[in-house]
């Protein structure tokens, strides 16, 4: 089972190289990507009306990303390492 994952991933990563400078979403990329998009019920989070969605890739199911408040929170502290390197090297 391991086996299959590894070769679904393995051919993902394959189709990724083949687009590598995506300038436009066809539906033929669409299609060659996603299995299916499930979008599930309403919500209201912060004052605002959301539907989360779930895109379900080709080969290798759903890929949780970092939300955009975790990514700033890795480029922060990114930033605060590259800033203590330097000043230990200074």
């Amino acid at each position: 089972m391991q086996n299959d994952k590894t070769a679904n991933v393995s051919e993902f990563v394959e189709k990724v190289r083949r687009y590598t400078e995506i300038t436009e979403l066809t539906p033929a990329i669409v299609n060659e990507f996603i299995d299916y998009i499930m979008v599930s019920k309403k919500q209201v989070i912060g004052g605002k009306t959301v539907y989360p969605i779930d895109i379900y890739y080709s080969g290798i199911g759903i890929i949780n990303a970092p939300s955009a408040e975790e990514y700033e929170e890795m480029f922060q502290e990114r930033l605060k390492q590259k800033h203590s390197k330097k000043e230990k090297t200074a």
